[in-house]
């Protein structure tokens, strides 16, 4: 791994970890034993780089959801319980510190410049209409409920599920990650648990 790579390996750590106002440059560098020079050869400045790392960070979970939810050998609603499914795996082995970064980033919303903020609310877009497109398909096919407004529900499952992991992230108690799948699939009014 390149030392741009190792710095965004650490610093998803340290932001999940600390939050944004508590990730500090020096503390960072020194974990990694990179010279401040090359951060400053990598990123203009400490936004650039959690910019840099929020990218990466959504790449990866926007991989997942093409691949979860393109899998045309399941049903709709099969394809986005396996999503939650694959969350929900995360967090059981994400303690002691749980934390998704588009909430971590939210809490310090007032902190951020314009830029990372509308990066990040673009972030949270993309994950919503991803979830409100395979609601349209499990409503055509009959498992969900054809009378919910698909953005909305898609809204209220990202609502749901941030808070859960701030709920991990403040009690340092894991909630039952579980019973989100099982929430979720009620929530939408499906016809079956699965």
């Amino acid at each position: 791994m390149g030392t741009r790579e190792t710095l965004i390996e650490a610093g998803l750590e340290a932001l999940i970890s600390r939050g944004y106002e508590g990730m500090g440059i020096g503390p960072l560098l020194a974990s990694v034993t990179v010279p401040k020079g090359s951060f400053y050869h990598f990123f203009d400045s400490k936004e650039a780089f959690v910019g840099t790392v929020l990218d990466a960070y959504a790449e990866r979970y926007l991989r997942l959801r093409r691949e979860r939810f393109t899998d045309v050998t399941r049903t709709p609603l099969s394809r986005l319980m396996s999503y939650f499914e694959t969350l929900v795996q995360e967090m059981d082995t994400a303690h002691p510190v749980y934390g998704c970064l588009y909430g971590v980033l939210a809490q310090s919303r007032p902190s951020l410049g314009p830029d990372l903020a509308g990066k990040l609310r673009s972030k949270f877009d993309a994950w919503e209409s991803d979830l409100a497109n395979l609601i349209v398909e499990a409503q055509r096919s009959g498992e969900v409920d054809p009378s919910l407004d698909p953005i909305d529900a898609a809204r209220h499952l990202i609502d749901l599920y941030e808070g859960m992991v701030l709920r991990a992230r403040a009690t340092n108690v894991a909630p039952s990650f579980h019973g989100f799948r099982a929430f979720a699939a009620r929530a939408l009014g499906a016809q079956a648990l699965l």
